[in-house]
């Protein structure tokens, strides 16, 4: 990939980002578009969106090995989150405001140390962290209906859209976060029920990998950054109505969607 192509790519995406129409996918005119090729476009279209946009944080995607079959990928993949996505439990979610709105429930961590290189343990880490908290992600792969790789959706930040943010319990540190279960369900019927420590096999093992990624591709992380480990339980398509997140003791979200 010339600096141009990629130059063309990044261009492509703010222009169809300003339209809200859907974004083309590199892979159509990149014969090679490989992991590294993606994520150089990536960081990009992130450096290009920072002209009037902050990062609030970064997330990691395709946590599952169903979904990484699905896109192709042997390893999950990483995007930025934009601090103007950032929404409070309680929020009303408008679908005009998304190309294809999908819903994930999380689990989201607060930094309150600065992250410039990769953590050689989970110890290391847990020191840096202040709070972990419930969370839903307002996904927005953004290719419309064209059939996508895996490469393309790095390239078009791994989905990243918006987010809804829960209370983290005073008491989050006693929480064995693995065992937390949530039930989500919308106008009272369960769409899923899963158990946090499915992504990737243990929370704060996938929250280590994720900053190690994301200080791999040279970003600081930053005091009050929000890191988002993975869906837990399937992604949804967002159709209208009033959707409830329950943790059981850890916490609760609720949104409508409209």
């Amino acid at each position: 990939m010339t600096e141009q192509e990629q130059a063309d790519v990044v261009q492509g995406f703010l222009r169809a980002r300003a339209s809200a129409a859907p974004l083309s996918p590199p892979s159509r005119t990149l014969a090679n578009l490989d992991v590294d090729m993606a994520y150089a476009v990536q960081k990009s279209f992130v450096e290009a969106c920072l002209d009037s946009e902050t990062i609030g944080g970064f997330k990691a995607a395709l946590t599952a090995p169903a979904a990484q079959q699905a896109f192709g990928m042997a390893m999950p993949i990483t995007g930025v989150l934009f601090s103007n996505g950032a929404q409070t439990s309680g929020a009303t979610v408008d679908m005009t405001n998304f190309r294809t709105l999908m819903l994930e429930t999380e689990l989201g961590f607060r930094l309150g140390e600065t992250i410039t290189a990769p953590l050689g343990s989970v110890a290391e880490l847990r020191e840096r962290v202040n709070a972990a908290f419930p969370m839903i992600e307002l996904a927005d792969p953004g290719f419309g209906t064209a059939k996508i790789t895996g490469f393309d959706l790095i390239t078009g930040n791994a989905a990243s859209a918006a987010f809804l943010s829960g209370i983290a319990a005073p008491t989050w540190r006693d929480v064995d976060l693995n065992a937390v279960v949530v039930t989500f369900s919308r106008d009272g019927e369960t769409l899923h029920e899963a158990t946090a420590g499915d992504v990737m096999g243990d929370q704060w093992q996938a929250l280590l990998w994720l900053v190690n990624q994301i200080a791999g591709q040279g970003y600081n992380l930053e005091p009050g950054h929000v890191l988002m480990t993975g869906s837990i339980g399937r992604m949804h398509p967002a159709k209208p109505g009033s959707y409830q997140a329950d943790y059981g003791d850890f916490g609760k979200l609720t949104f409508t969607v409209v």
